[in-house]
């Protein structure tokens, strides 16, 4: 095609982000094949994690310099010490530290273990020096500590604008106090967007400093640590003005009890004068979120340990953030009756996404006669009852129910439980279409219905269909061992009737419509099982996030 205008071609090409595609490109000729690799350079991250991996991509990158280096934009390096050979170790280093400090226009740079990365290295004092001296970076991720963090954070010369970092190695137990963060953070505060602090808590008992601000910060984020102290609102504020993006304590929980109310009640009333506009998410234990007294509108809520004796803060925080997607973990265990009353009718009209979490436990700490009796005598039509009573008020288009049930009765905490409810839920996996009809005709808005139940139990029960002999003959081979069970499905609306999903257009919904779960529901030992089984069965789990 001599008339074809290859300047036209690749600024089309440059909007393909389907993989295969791109890689269908780079086999039609050499001119496409360039466009593709650049394409592939831009969009897709490198993961370099062995000797073969650097090796390789250090060739490649230099084969064609001029139209692959200025094009390399984002790096994963993570390196285990048994992935380097010892005999071609220095020339890994080598070629790695050159990948470094070639691609200039790099944009992303991500360690998952840099200490063990840093040790397979050999620990050469060049690596982290070059990362500090990374000029173009914008997202860093370094997701383990590692003792020259602080040495790059403090003398980096990226402008970065999203910092997912890990500071629990931080010298000194005590959380991290707003000063002690600016000063690790000062040289990007005036660009940083996103921060996601892992393993530390961040302290705001001190309130008389009013000098640190993040002017930029959208997103902020506190994971995988322990809150000791209040947080307070104002400070938040004050720290973040700009912030619209997620607000997120996830995996916190403070470690006394008393005087949420009065947190809750001074955060609120610092409000009046100056907060932020609007949220666009926020996550976290529901006693924390309820000190935090918000007032601005939040888009997604998403609320773990919820229980019964949770719900009025649950109300509160509904009705003065008015979400649009709300996701609640609620246990149980706590009490049965939950779902009496569970949301305020004033969030009906705007509430279109929903995700509600149970988990049933055999085990409590509360000794409540009427709770211990609701666990063993609730029946799963009784609590679907009461599921389907507490929404029929509402608008819904999108309803993700998650069962999870946890059986151990080797625990001394557990205690005599419904052990038809836990067989229902486990059958649930063999037929969840008579579910899936149950909602959609119990709510015509409804558009679309996700289904998982998940389950660990030690227990024996009587499978579905056989009958226990009349007398006890000693002979119990007709019981079934509970053991570890997980199934999930997605139904779409046609018209009054469920429609099953393939399981690869329900990912697709999932993440569309932003219906996944948090941390505190990722990490159950039921679903890290299931994972184990899935990937030991061949099963693909690459993007499992959608069941677990």
């Amino acid at each position: 095609m001599p008339e074809l205008n290859w300047d036209v071609l690749a600024s089309i090409c440059g909007r393909v982000r389907d993989v295969p595609t791109i890689l269908s490109m780079t086999l039609t000729c050499r001119t496409l094949h360039i466009i593709a690799v650049k394409r592939l350079l831009e969009t897709q991250v490198v993961t370099l994690k062995d000797t073969r991996s650097i090796l390789s991509f250090h060739h490649f990158i230099n084969a064609d310099r001029t139209t692959r280096l200025p094009f390399v934009r984002k790096l994963k390096i993570d390196i285990l010490s048994e992935r380097i050979d010892e005999d071609s170790r220095s020339e890994a280093v080598q070629s790695l530290l050159d990948i470094l400090q070639q691609s200039t226009y790099l944009d992303s740079l991500a360690l998952p273990h840099p200490n063990s990365t840093y040790r397979a290295l050999g620990c050469d004092p060049r690596f982290p020096e070059i990362v500090a001296r990374l000029s173009t970076l914008r997202d860093l991720a370094l997701e383990r500590w590692w003792a020259p963090i602080e040495e790059i954070l403090t003398h980096t010369f990226s402008p970065l604008r999203a910092l997912r970092i890990s500071l629990d190695g931080l010298p000194g137990d005590a959380p991290l106090t707003p000063d002690r963060l600016y000063s690790l953070l000062q040289r990007v505060s005036p660009t940083l967007e996103v921060l996601q602090i892992l393993g530390k808590a961040v302290s705001f008992v001190d309130r008389q400093r009013n000098d640190v601000t993040f002017p930029a910060m959208r997103s902020f984020e506190v994971a995988e640590s322990c809150q000791l102290d209040w947080i307070w609102t104002a400070d938040l504020v004050r720290m973040f003005p700009a912030l619209d993006g997620t607000l997120a304590f996830e995996g916190l929980y403070y470690l006394f009890n008393g005087g949420v109310g009065r947190i809750h009640r001074e955060n609120r009333e610092s409000q009046l004068q100056k907060t932020w506009t609007c949220l666009e998410r926020v996550i976290g234990d529901i006693e924390i979120v309820y000190s935090l007294g918000l007032v601005c509108p939040v888009r997604h809520l998403m609320l773990d340990r919820v229980c019964e004796h949770t719900k009025d803060w649950l109300g509160d925080i509904l009705h003065n953030t008015f979400p649009t997607h709300v996701k609640l973990s609620i246990d149980l265990s706590h009490g049965m009756h939950i779902l009496d009353d569970l949301l305020p009718p004033a969030i009906f009209p705007r509430l279109t996404h929903l995700i509600l979490v149970f988990t049933f436990c055999d085990y409590t700490s509360l000794l409540d006669n009427s709770i211990l009796a609701d666990m063993q005598t609730t029946q799963w039509s009784a609590f679907l009852t009461e599921i389907i009573t507490a929404l029929e008020e509402t608008r819904l288009t999108h309803l993700r129910i998650v069962l999870q049930c946890s059986m151990d009765q080797r625990n001394y905490m557990s205690r005599p439980y419904s052990k038809e409810l836990v067989s229902a839920v486990r059958d649930l996996g063999e037929g969840p279409e008579a579910l899936a009809v149950k909602f959609i005709s119990t709510f015509p808005t409804l558009r679309y219905v996700f289904l998982m139940t998940t389950g660990d139990s030690n227990d024996d029960y009587v499978p579905p269909g056989v009958s226990p002999p009349a007398h006890d003959s000693g002979d119990y081979s007709y019981l079934v061992r509970q053991g570890q069970w997980l199934s999930s499905s997605g139904w779409r609306n046609v018209v009054g009737t469920p429609e099953r999903l393939a399981s690869d257009v329900m990912e697709e919904l999932i993440e569309a419509e932003d219906l996944f779960l948090t941390k505190k529901d990722h990490v159950s030992d039921v679903c890290q099982h299931s994972v184990g089984i899935l990937r030991a069965i061949g099963h693909p789990t690459d993007r499992f996030s959608f069941v677990c």
